[in-house]
């Protein structure tokens, strides 16, 4: 585990907040249909999906029964509230600075979207990425993007309160993630610069790099 990481952390917010996050999702997400557009496009009957960072299970829940669906997190509370949404799905413990374990397989499509800001090694984690999709594989990542001149946006790291300790969001600009997805061997299909989320204690939009990528 690398120095920057806040497993802990991650973990002690999403367990404190997952009786609330189904309700409290609209409220901070501005995903608009991006993942549904992405899920749309790149699922197939009987293929399997990756949810890294499911949360409560709220992408793929109503997936065709025909998709194998396995999802990751940090907090046992979340899993089970995926667990509940979607029964058929597996629903594992795992950090993303780790490789997935072999046994997993590969998957035609994986999801880490909202949950890569807490990460200070973008290489490191889209490469255990790369490693866990099929040949032709797509994934939807986002990360919060660092622009000069974008208000809030500016610092490669923020700091957010929480009620226990703080945690460090971290902000990586178009070209850093550019060469981030080249250096894990894959390829940019399409990227957008839109709203992520809302952060509610300075009632502030953030805004994420979306990219869609393939692995060859």
């Amino acid at each position: 585990m690398t120095p920057g990481w806040q497993e802990e952390e991650v973990r002690s917010i999403y367990t404190e907040i997952a009786p609330s996050y189904e309700a409290l999702f609209p409220v901070l997400s501005r995903y608009d249909d991006r993942v549904e557009r992405f899920l749309a496009e790149a699922v197939t009957p009987g293929c399997r999906v990756l949810d890294v960072g499911c949360g409560p299970g709220l992408h793929t829940r109503d997936l065709d029964a025909s998709v194998s669906v396995l999802g990751t997190d940090l907090s046992p509370e979340m899993l089970e509230l995926a667990r509940q949404s979607r029964p058929s799905g597996e629903w594992r413990l795992h950090s993303y600075y780790q490789p997935l374990p072999p046994e997993w397989g590969r998957f035609d499509v994986a999801l880490a979207v909202g949950c890569l800001d807490f990460c200070d090694d973008l290489p490191r984690v889209l490469a255990h990425l790369s490693e866990a999709l099929a040949p032709g594989g797509r994934l939807l990542f986002t990360t919060l993007e660092r622009r000069p001149g974008h208000e809030a946006h500016e610092a490669p790291t923020r700091e957010i309160p929480t009620g226990g300790p703080p945690v460090t969001l971290h902000l990586y600009t178009f070209e850093e993630a550019a060469r981030a997805v080249r250096t894990a061997g894959l390829q940019p299909r399409a990227y957008v610069h839109a709203p992520g989320w809302v952060q509610l204690t300075e009632q502030r939009t953030l805004w994420f790099g979306w990219w869609s990528v393939e692995r060859p």
